[in-house]
């Protein structure tokens, strides 16, 4: 492939691993899509809300994984030269306030949703009503920080391309920031052991986030060109290392917490301990993947020679979704409820 190619079939290779995970997330939520019970002594959201609400959530999940995966491409391409990097970054910047725009506005969707499913009232739902939520209920006001962060997102990668430079490390960090409400004032609100719940959800998205998210910004971005990815695809396993290590134990971590005292039993006899097993065969083939990439591809590309790591990358992206589809459930899933 030629290199002035690469930056033409950057926006399908975008899409392309958008599409990848986006399929594996609605898979996963498709296969677990009755593992969350109405919650009692509320009314009944109706059919159309809790079919479209955990879809909407999956989306912004998305939205914010791939942010935080455009924050990390100044990091993984330090050291690469800069008419193989300058290309990239203006791809990734068009892409970032895109992506920032959709991320705020289907935050805002997921906002109604919740509202609705809070009032039981389907989809009609009043301003005041979603106003209230928004101000009162902690779910609601996650989802307004989210907003604020997905469009700084934005309002920074347009930035970049108007030529005004800004802080080493911004978009990452607010993507970050915008990712960690939503999960924070889930489950972990109520959870035994407070603290330590909040630190290991908290950890557990941030780095799961840095993994998928760096990995769709290399296929999409980087892979197209040789001379980038040699320096890229190095930095990027060290990093994917650094956050497979804190998935799996900020995952076990919370995962303990949540069954304390019923396991092993939980992790069949539950919905809930199901899913966590799910979740655990989706880490262990991502690491199977990940480990060939290692140890068969990247000296092929330190070396600057074809591989099929597209192929492999897509696969990886495509489990990453059915994990992120798996959590997306989980997050909404008690704990007590018996599998049947």
């Amino acid at each position: 492939m030629s290199r002035t190619a690469a930056p033409a079939r950057a926006p399908r290779r975008l899409g392309g691993a958008a599409l990848a995970a986006l399929a594996g997330a609605a898979l996963g939520a498709w296969w677990t899509a009755d593992a969350v019970p109405p919650v009692p002594g509320l009314p009944e959201p109706g059919a159309a809300v809790r079919l479209v609400l955990p879809m909407t959530r999956l989306v912004m999940d998305l939205a914010a994984v791939a942010a935080v995966g455009l924050g990390t491409l100044p990091w993984l391409l330090r050291g690469a030269r800069p008419r193989e990097v300058d290309p990239v970054r203006v791809v990734a910047h068009r892409a970032g306030v895109v992506l920032g725009a959709g991320w705020a506005a289907t935050a805002l969707v997921l906002l109604w949703l919740q509202t609705a499913e809070l009032a039981g009232s389907g989809l009609s739902v009043d301003t005041a009503t979603v106003v209230e939520y928004a101000t009162t209920v902690s779910a609601g006001r996650a989802l307004l920080v989210t907003t604020a962060c997905a469009l700084l997102v934005a309002l920074t990668h347009f930035a970049a391309l108007a030529g005004r430079s800004a802080p080493a490390g911004l978009g990452a960090t607010t993507a970050l920031l915008g990712l960690l409400p939503t999960p924070l004032t889930g489950h972990a609100a109520d959870m035994a052991h407070h603290t330590l719940s909040v630190v290991a959800i908290g950890v557990h998205a941030a780095a799961a986030a840095v993994w998928v998210g760096g990995l769709g910004a290399l296929l999409s971005l980087v892979v197209p060109r040789r001379g980038a990815l040699a320096t890229a695809l190095p930095a990027f396993s060290r990093l994917a290392t650094a956050a497979v290590v804190a998935v799996v134990l900020s995952g076990l971590v919370t995962a303990v917490v949540r069954l304390a005292g019923e396991l092993p039993e939980a992790l069949v006899l539950t919905r809930y301990g199901v899913l966590v097993l799910a979740k655990t065969a989706c880490l262990l083939a991502l690491a199977a993947l990940g480990g060939h990439v290692r140890r068969r591809l990247l000296p092929l590309v330190v070396a600057h020679r074809a591989t099929p790591l597209a192929a492999w990358v897509t696969a990886e992206l495509v489990v990453m979704g059915l994990a992120l589809g798996l959590a997306a459930v989980l997050a909404r899933t008690p704990t007590g409820i018996a599998v049947g």
